[in-house]
């Protein structure tokens, strides 16, 4: 059972850097697009916001491999109130 479980979570990370590649690809033809039609402020803080996603993720990817077992529990109470209906 562990070792699916190791499975599923390296899947996950997997998944992780595969969607943080691609929203940064977008994110950066997006501030290229804004800064061609004159948009630099809003250029600017769409790529401030980027940065600082990244490096939630960074961090939140340290976390979840320092603490596995409490980013576990914590993962698990947040399925459960999403899944519960009371």
């Amino acid at each position: 059972m562990i070792p699916a479980i190791g499975r599923v979570g390296v899947a996950f990370l997997d998944k992780l850097y595969k969607g943080k590649s691609f929203i940064g690809k977008k994110t950066k033809e997006s501030v290229t697009f804004l800064g061609n039609k004159g948009y630099a402020k809003s250029a600017r803080a769409l790529d401030i916001a980027a940065t600082k996603g990244n490096k939630a993720i960074k961090w939140t990817d340290k976390a979840v491999r320092k603490y596995p077992k409490t980013a576990s529990a914590i993962g698990g109470a947040a399925a459960w109130d999403i899944i519960d209906n009371d």
